[in-house]
């Protein structure tokens, strides 16, 4: 009886201090917007994601798209823009986490604005590191155009 609750006790002490281990993959995750909605007036709209890479070399792009509600249901055409990735340090062989803000200007965002009620939008992302491991693409929440009042 000794053994087998030593045996469970050392299995458990090893799993919990097993490393978080996240590998050559990059990750992205949706961390906020600067704003709850784009007016006809927003000048810059920025999105916080939160990136992650076992390897630390994550220096090389993000792809992100802005899907629109009412264009949808036109067109199933996804236009990605390519970002380079801003520059978070020497850390290629090492673990990173890092929270990157993609500062969208208005020639990003004005086009996609739209008079019609209730429209709103989300941005679909993916990240790519230097040897071209690419993340999932994730979706962010969605958010609406306001018409001013």
């Amino acid at each position: 009886m000794k053994k087998t609750l030593f045996l469970f006790l050392a299995a458990g002490l090893i799993y919990a201090c097993k490393k978080d281990n996240i590998g050559s993959k990059p990750m992205v995750s949706f961390k906020s917007y600067s704003a709850d909605s784009i007016t006809p007036e927003t000048q810059q709209f920025n999105v916080t994601l939160r990136v992650e890479d076992g390897d630390g070399d994550i220096e090389d792009s993000i792809w992100l798209a802005i899907l629109i509600k009412s264009q949808q249901e036109v067109s199933k055409d996804t236009l990605w823009g390519k970002y380079k990735m801003p520059g978070i340090g020497q850390n290629r062989g090492n673990r990173i986490k890092a929270d990157v803000i993609l500062g969208l200007q208005q020639e990003h965002f004005a086009f996609n604005y739209t008079a019609r009620p209730n429209d709103s939008a989300h941005f679909v992302t993916y990240l790519r590191d230097s040897r071209g491991n690419i993340s999932d693409t994730i979706a962010t929440p969605i958010f609406p155009f306001r018409r001013n009042q």
